[in-house]
């Protein structure tokens, strides 16, 4: 007897036959080999199917697989922690789609998927959202981004299964076999391999054991586990490693002798990066010209000499592409070998560079520039710490005199190219970054706010000045090239925006880049500028890379491209093959237009993943520590500023450590509170509101490792927050942590995905934490 999930195996797989017509109920049951007496089975399953959006019924009765519409939308699934379901199409000009649960079939986040808007639906509305959103439904999972799953191993006496340890999987996944074989490993983590997906979202993932890895709350597994998860590695292929090994570090006579080089050992040429940085990919170098202009060098190193298309080193850099800064370790894109022993900019050393000659004038205006292939030797290798303790004091010892006045001119230029962008359009306004120091076990010790630096801007300024002049000079050459580009906010963002900041208080409507800039003036130094930033910067779009050039709307040029980091970046690699090919008057483009487009919504996709991988590599810091704090007893309170509110509660980011949590409303009274219709304050029938950005007292109540999740009570010594209406005082009792908690499967809380800091387009990406070695502005 053919039992229901094996009947909706064979018909899913029957509509995907390419031979497959639509057929009656009586003639599939002809075509499955079943008796008269499976009918009602068939029926149910082929109902099933259709509330999956895998079958659809036509006229006459007859069945076939979803009908091909001009609605129909491919794009990305991804997940929210507050379990929120999202297509994001890879047509910008296409709607997201906000999924349910329920329509969303078995697509796990991260799967390449086929949607649909549903017909009948409303349309959403919700904080960041990107574009027009409506509600949709899964039709297909057309790739699968997931083969590995790490979580915690369970039992029950039929089956064992694995609590992910990714808060975005929302299900527990079996693991096949039977249960007495894993029992010696029962609470360890574990490593499994999914199976192929279910035909319905009824049935359960299933995965086949991998390895074992041991104490999950050991916390050196926090990012190895995270790395398995995604299938990543910091090791490269052996094929990848021995090509780097090949590449000698000594320049060959050839290099040196090279006359379509210009030779500029004799700059004064000088980097600065971050002090816990090991390889080098940009140089600076500056001139004073007559009429109080001047000559501005920004010297790349020329990866593309040594990373050739089509390698095995290129086409591992292109699968990653790009690198990943982890809150403990580098993901590189290129192996260290070659970054570290080879291109990388060393002081003493002849290296090979590709420059953006940049002429300016006494305000800051690019007069003209040029780029070509270069030799250079740097002077000095200088840290962002060191030049801003230079700055400041006028005093740093082993520094010579030369590179000293090199620096004081900079600064001096470089203010006036950053005043002179802010007047032109460029936004400039940013949230704080959260760095976490780790002791050498992977706990968390503490965690740092920091913003950045005059050092800091100052680099940015130099690397933005030779993006935007490569980018301009590939996009009038008319060539084929991968642009960064950065549209305005869509009309509801900017209607969502204004809403957001009336309610804040703020009743001008901001509708252009001045706006935004005179708005984040005005909230500068004051209480609320928290708030009032991140309601700006969640109603940007985000960055991407695409083949036609559009305006950076962030930083207001009309073309721009990454070009100034070769080392961690595909596109800016790929952009250097462009620019050589167009300066050596090479009879064919690197690219056609179709391989860039290709490139570019793979480096898109990249960089996506890689910022969620940032992003839940100082999450799971963060929850460990206040796991840790929970169980000390150090429960708060703690202050923090409510972000959003939903229908089970507050919201609430702490000021220190940006932590997010949620707040109950059961927790604060008998009394039920209602969510007003713009989302923006909830209350009782006779209590006061709870207002989006109002400041609170909160204390630890639970922490789940698991899950990633912290809840929060009202601290009770909180006088500026409204009293609950009645005298049921708020529960106190503090839920165990995640170590003890229930494997058992529950929602999430609702948290913003934290972002990390992108100084250069910062308008489009939040800047939530990030790893204690800061990374080279783009």
């Amino acid at each position: 007897m053919t039992n229901h999930n094996d009947l909706a195996r064979r018909l899913a797989a029957l509509f995907s036959s390419p031979a497959y017509v639509p057929l009656p109920e009586r003639e599939l049951a002809k075509a499955l080999s079943l008796p008269p007496g499976q009918r009602g089975q068939l029926r149910q399953a082929l109902r099933d199917l259709a509330d999956r959006g895998l079958a659809t019924q036509l006229r006459g009765k007859r069945w076939a697989p979803p009908a091909a519409t001009a609605e129909q939308i491919a794009g990305t699934f991804r997940v929210r922690l507050n379990g929120t379901c999202w297509l994001i199409p890879d047509d910008p000009r296409k709607p997201t789609l906000k999924i349910d649960p329920t329509h969303a079939g078995v697509a796990m986040h991260g799967d390449r998927v086929i949607a649909v808007p549903l017909r009948h639906a409303t349309t959403t509305r919700m904080f960041g959202a990107q574009g027009e959103t409506r509600a949709g439904r899964v039709l297909r999972v057309t790739q699968r981004k997931r083969q590995w799953v790490v979580g915690t191993l369970h039992a029950t006496p039929y089956y064992a299964y694995i609590v992910p340890r990714d808060a975005l999987l929302k299900t527990n996944i079996q693991l096949a076999g039977p249960p007495a074989q894993h029992k010696k490993r029962l609470g360890n983590l574990v490593l499994a391999r999914i199976l192929d997906a279910p035909p319905s979202a009824d049935l359960p993932l299933t995965a086949e054991f991998v390895r074992d890895l041991g104490d999950p709350e050991a916390a050196e597994n926090d990012i190895p586990a995270l790395l398995l998860d995604r299938g990543l590695s910091e090791e490269f292929p052996d094929s990848v490693q021995k090509a780097a090994r090949r590449v000698p570090a000594r320049l060959a006579p050839h290099h040196l002798d090279d006359k379509t080089r210009v030779d500029l050992r004799q700059k004064l040429v000088f980097t600065i990066d971050p002090a816990t940085a090991h390889d080098y990919d940009d140089a600076i170098s500056i001139e004073s010209l007559p009429n109080g202009r001047s000559r501005l060098g920004i010297h790349i190193a020329d990866v593309a000499a040594y990373v050739k298309p089509g390698s095995e080193i290129d086409k591992e850099a292109y699968r990653r592409g790009n690198s990943t800064y982890l809150v403990d370790r580098v993901i590189r894109m290129l192996p260290e070998d070659l970054t570290v022993r080879v291109c990388s900019l060393q002081p003493d050393e002849d290296h090979l560079a590709h420059t953006v000659d940049i002429i300016l004038d006494s305000q800051g205006q690019i007069e003209s520039a040029t780029t070509y292939r270069s030799l250079i030797r740097s002077r000095a290798c200088l840290s962002y710490e060191g030049v801003e303790k230079f700055f400041r004091r006028r005093n740093l010892p082993d520094l010579p005199a030369e590179v000293g006045q090199a620096l004081l001119a900079l600064r001096k230029l470089t203010r006036k190219m950053r005043a002179l962008r802010f007047r032109q359009g460029a936004l400039d306004f940013a949230l704080p970054d959260v760095a976490c120091i780790l002791d050498a076990q992977g706990n968390p010790l503490r965690f740092v706010k920091r913003g950045a630096t005059e050092a800091y801007h100052l680099i940015e300024e130099c690397m933005l000045a030779a993006n935007r002049v490569v980018a301009e000079k590939i996009f009038h050459a008319r060539l084929p090239g991968i642009y960064r580009v950065h549209d305005q906010p869509s009309d509801e963002q900017w209607t969502r925006m204004a809403e957001e900041l009336r309610f804040l208080g703020y009743d001008h409507a901001p509708k252009t880049s001045h706006d935004l800039n005179q708005l984040a003036r005005k909230v500068l130094d004051q209480p609320d500028q928290h708030i009032a930033t991140l309601t700006l910067l969640r109603n940007m779009k985000r960055a991407v890379y695409e083949a036609e050039s559009r305006p950076h709307f962030g930083l207001g040029f009309t073309h721009y491209a990454h070009f100034t980091s070769p080392i961690r970046r595909y596109p800016d690699l790929v952009l250097h093959r462009v620019l050589i090919a167009l300066e050596t008057g090479a009879k064919k483009p690197a690219y056609t237009k179709a391989q860039i487009t290709k490139m570019a919504i793979h480096c898109s996709a990249t960089e996506r993943e890689s910022a969620e991988l940032e992003m839940q590599s100082i999450q799971a810091k963060r929850i460990r520590y206040y796991a840790a704090l929970l169980r000390k007893g150090a429960i708060g309170p703690y202050t923090g500023t409510i972000i959003s509110l939903n229908p089970k509660g507050l919201i609430i980011e702490l000021q220190d450590t940006l932590q997010q949590g949620l707040l109950p409303y059961h927790t604060l009274g008998r009394e039920r509170y209602h969510l007003s219709p713009d989302s923006f304050s909830a209350a009782t029938r006779k209590g006061s509101p709870f207002r989006f950005g109002q400041a609170l007292e909160v204390s630890l109540a639970a922490v789940d490792e698991h899950l990633g999740r912290v809840d929060f009570l009202l601290d009770q010594g909180d006088s500026s927050s409204p009293r609950p209406p009645t005298k049921t005082k708020a529960r106190k009792t503090r839920p165990k942590t995640g170590k003890t908690a229930s494997a058992r499967r529950s929602k999430t809380v609702d948290k913003s995905s934290p972002k990390k800091h992108k100084p250069t387009h910062r308008s489009s990406q939040r800047s939530r934490g990030s790893a204690t070695q800061r990374r080279k502005p783009k």
